[in-house]
């Protein structure tokens, strides 16, 4: 993750109402980052733009009243989320021909229905 800013040390900046990063894709996949900024869309506008070399860059936009330290919350928030959401893209294909036949299981032994 690179945020920009002036203090390198400081791991996200907020200036303008916005703060931007950029996103490994190696390390998220889009779908997981899309899905993170539908979850976090009541506290910020995450706008997504081009990719670079596996970077995606995000700007999350807050509205006028939002404080420097609510939105710096929100950004670290933002990368909670963003881990969550991937982790749960990964559990899902990993688990997918699991529960393809737990279902082709279930509905094998479910009566069919009838017309009429």
């Amino acid at each position: 993750m690179r945020t920009e800013g002036l203090d390198p040390g400081a791991p996200f900046v907020f200036r303008d109402g916005r703060v931007a990063v950029s996103i490994d894709l190696r390390a998220y996949r889009l779908t997981a980052v899309q899905k993170t900024a539908y979850r976090m869309a009541a506290q910020c506008t995450a706008v997504l733009r081009e990719v670079h070399d596996h970077s995606l860059e995000v700007t999350l936009t807050f509205p006028p009243t939002t404080s420097e330290r609510a939105a710096i919350e929100t950004a670290r928030l933002f990368f909670q989320e963003l881990l969550d959401q991937e982790l749960r893209e990964k559990v899902a294909e990993e688990t997918a021909s699991l529960r393809t036949l737990i279902l082709a299981h279930a509905f094998s032994r479910a009566p069919v229905p009838r017309r009429g």
